[in-house]
């Protein structure tokens, strides 16, 4: 009986024991990692040094390959039809989960070779004033994943849930998308529950693709502005060091150290220019159609759980502008962190370098749009002062 009750004990132990944060930078970055791959497991897209092509990528291949079948089937099925509207919204999304998908899998070691940087920079960083710079840099990506996970899951809410206030308040079967399995009659109750079980997973899937991909590019970014940081601390004490009058070894040393993490900056914004500028211009050129298509679904056939669809994907459009807004902000904060040296008390060996240095903060480019239209809020103001145009014009139409 003892021994029984020692591991019925034991087994309560393990499953209820609360796993210890991490206090470390280091155990920090591993759990925000952890956090990410958890979330690009079940698509079988993780950023991890062994990663290969699994079931798991198969799988995420055969449901949206699934999800652009039956979008064609629908429309096929109901042409013509008020409802074809909304389905322009679903070929978008649908195109946003490929571009993603297909981005990630053949650039997957350009993405670890990025990753990888990140872990060296803050396991080489773990003490002192630049390792408190990269604490500060997991702060920071917490309250952005919170902010990340919130824009989804408020669109999300309203889609998924929905139907279940149009059944208990009005007593009507609403499907959550117009989306028809084939051979299943969602005018039945049993087919109605088949049907929208369907949809919310396949919104479901998709959605951890989505997070993983953003929660990865916010990380990236967040650690670019650490890395900005870790040079402004480096060039404030390269100044007290020509304060004091150090030996020219020292100040060699400290000055060729910083302008190799400028040079490490420039290939981590070009990376990141290689790895999000098709991404970004997916989502958001197929953000403001799914908006579009959702606002005239609204519009024509009174299809107001399209709300949900609106609010996700207008939230998500405003993500990535934000995103790129945070870069733009750093790559101009580089030249004013350069600018703001004491360089003019210098050598003329140092302001040579500190010239090199500018000329490359300078040349730092933000992610564009099909390689044309930067990424930052001005152009997401744009485009919804471009989507409200076209909303009056439905609105026009209809009266």
């Amino acid at each position: 009986m003892t021994d029984e009750r020692g591991i019925f004990m034991k087994f309560k132990e393990r499953l209820f024991k609360k796993k210890e944060k991490a206090t470390t930078v280091v155990g920090k970055i591993k759990e925000i990692m952890n956090l990410i791959n958890l979330l690009a497991y079940t698509p079988g897209l993780e950023f991890v040094d062994d990663w290969k092509k699994s079931y798991r990528t198969a799988f995420a291949i055969f449901v949206n390959s699934v999800a652009t079948f039956i979008s064609i089937y629908t429309f096929l099925v109901t042409f013509p039809a008020k409802e074809n509207v909304a389905l322009v919204g679903f070929f978008a999304f649908n195109g946003m989960i490929w571009g993603k998908l297909l981005v990630v899998m053949t650039k997957h070691d350009k993405f670890m070779s990025v990753v990888q940087y990140v872990f060296k920079v803050f396991n080489s960083n773990t003490t002192g004033p630049r390792g408190h710079i990269l604490m500060g840099v997991t702060k920071l990506f917490n309250y952005h994943l919170l902010l990340n996970f919130s824009s989804f899951l408020a669109g999300y809410a309203i889609y998924s849930t929905f139907p279940l206030y149009d059944y208990f308040f009005y007593g009507r079967l609403t499907l959550v998308s117009p989306l028809l399995v084939p051979k299943i009659d969602p005018e039945n109750l049993r087919g109605y529950f088949i049907t929208t079980s369907f949809n919310v997973f396949l919104v479901s899937y998709c959605l951890n693709i989505c997070l993983a991909v953003s929660s990865l590019f916010f990380l990236l970014v967040d650690t670019y502005g650490g890395l900005v940081s870790l040079v402004e601390h480096d060039l404030n004490e390269f100044d007290d060091m020509c304060e004091r009058k150090e030996s020219t070894g020292r100040r060699d040393a400290k000055m060729r150290n910083t302008m190799m993490e400028l040079m490490d900056i420039a290939r981590f914004s070009n990376y990141l220019n290689d790895l999000y500028d098709v991404i970004a211009t997916v989502q958001i050129v197929m953000s403001a159609i799914v908006m579009l298509g959702s606002l005239a679904a609204i519009l024509a056939i009174n299809y107001k759980n399209c709300i949900g669809g609106f609010l996700s994907f207008y939230t998500e459009l405003l993500m990535y502008c934000y995103i790129g807004q945070l870069l733009d902000d750093t790559n101009m904060r580089i030249i004013n962190v350069i600018s703001q040296a004491k360089w003019y008390t210098y050598e003329l060996k140092y302001q040579k370098d500190i010239h090199i240095a500018l000329y490359l903060a300078q040349n730092m480019e933000p992610i564009r749009l099909a390689g044309v239209i930067p990424l930052n809020f001005e152009t997401g103001l744009m485009i919804t002062n471009k989507i409200y145009t076209a909303f009056m014009f439905m609105l026009e139409l209809i009266e």
